[in-house]
């Protein structure tokens, strides 16, 4: 029997992981697969050979690629030629919608079959995109239930398996020996940390950590004894960091562990809107999420984008259970006065922590990554069976309501 081949394509850190984890299960379930395509570094231990390394790709916003341009453009001339050159029995794509769909409308229009694993946004923005998943995707899988009745309605092939995030996190994620974590970063458990998670691309941390550093110093003088934890993308080099560091007053502890149990040191995170913001609500983190993109990029967003939220852990919730601050809205002033009430005001930051505390059971169970492997392998084998749901991968509590047509208040 001929070896089967699967191309896959993950274009930034969280869908390395995922994507990691997703191989794994694939290569247990299936140890005669060959997978290939990009990713980054945990997609490449779990067996992945890469074409390219998704570090070179990653980019948030419409102007912010046009640097990026010459490499992206060559890795789709890369993915396009494979395509007709090795003939991959497969292809799966997490997340990345700019490259990818362009990579499902090749694969479409080869023959190949094509499975969407960690839908685009479409719920929140470009809906229209929408139609494309339709003609070039054979089956998508998803991560949240409301994305699973929006597919539906459009009569595409989905199937709703749980979060990944739930295979990494322990329900109980706190760090199982709190003096080892504060040990471990030279912190002291005496007097609160506050975290930094400027995000895991170049360009979310040349904007974002210079104003949380702003926003940080302005702290510092309120509480002087106030610690500071700075997670540093575990793929970024320290040229990265360097340059804005050095201008820092504030006194920082550096981590490039990303975000695990060792972060439950942390008492207050200020988190780069997106996955990080739903690792932060699993280890029960109050945060406030950021947000800051090019000025032509966030005015061809407000045109473009249907929700009320942008954080991930506050769509999740249906409701604003953490601040946002977004584009002009971050400041450094604006940072400290929405950290203030969370270390003076025991009761605002108690109902965050419970809020955040319900997160978990938004996002199903653990083994969806499991899941989504025995979907994938349908497809490959021929034997896919239409829209359907995975009983355990149903949320323990009512799924997320659908929020998607009108906006949180009109349902």
């Amino acid at each position: 029997m001929l070896e089967k081949k699967i191309l896959i394509i993950a274009g930034e850190t969280s869908g390395d992981l995922h994507g990691a984890r997703l191989v794994e299960n694939l290569l247990e379930m299936s140890p005669g697969l060959s997978v290939y395509g990009i990713g980054g570094d945990e997609m490449e231990r779990a067996g992945v050979r890469l074409l390219c390394h998704s570090s070179e790709l990653a980019v948030v916003g419409l102007v912010e690629v046009f640097g990026r341009l010459r490499t992206i453009l060559g890795a789709f001339r890369s993915i396009k030629r494979s395509l007709s050159e090795d003939r991959p029995d497969l292809v799966v794509l997490l997340d990345f919608p700019d490259f990818n769909l362009r990579v499902a409308r090749q694969a479409a229009k080869r023959g190949i079959p094509v499975v969407y694993y960690i839908s685009p946004q479409i719920w929140a923005w470009r809906r229209s995109r929408i139609r494309q998943i339709a003609r070039d995707v054979t089956r998508m899988i998803v991560i949240f239930p409301f994305e699973e009745n929006l597919y539906q309605r459009h009569n595409v092939p989905v199937t709703y398996v749980g979060h990944p995030l739930m295979d990494r996190f322990d329900p109980e994620a706190a760090e199982k020996d709190p003096a080892e974590a504060y040990g471990r970063y030279g912190l002291s458990p005496l007097y609160p940390v506050m975290g930094l998670f400027p995000g895991s691309r170049a360009s979310e941390v040349r904007a974002l950590l210079p104003v949380l550093l702003r926003g940080a110093r302005l702290l510092h003088r309120r509480f002087p004894r106030l610690q500071f934890l700075l997670g540093q993308g575990p793929g970024l080099g320290d040229e990265v960091y360097q340059e804005i560091l050095e201008k820092s007053e504030v006194p920082l502890v550096c981590t490039r562990e990303g975000i695990g149990p060792g972060t439950a040191v942390c008492d207050l995170a200020l988190v780069a809107s997106g996955t990080a913001t739903l690792e932060m609500a699993l280890l029960r983190i109050p945060m406030i999420v950021v947000y800051r993109v090019s000025r032509f990029t966030f005015m061809l967003a407000r045109l473009l984008v249907r929700v009320p939220v942008i954080g991930m852990v506050n769509l999740v919730s249906e409701k604003a259970v953490v601040p946002e601050l977004v584009q002009g809205e971050l400041t450094g002033k604006n940072l400290y006065e929405a950290c203030v009430p969370f270390f003076e005001h025991a009761t605002y930051y108690t109902q965050v922590k419970k809020e955040l505390a319900k997160v978990q059971d938004r996002l199903g169970e653990p083994g969806a990554s499991a899941r989504a492997a025995r979907e994938v392998l349908e497809v490959l084998e021929g034997r896919d069976q239409g829209s359907g749901i995975r009983d355990q991968a149903r949320p323990r509590h009512p799924a997320v309501a659908d929020v998607l047509e009108d906006g949180f208040g009109q349902r």
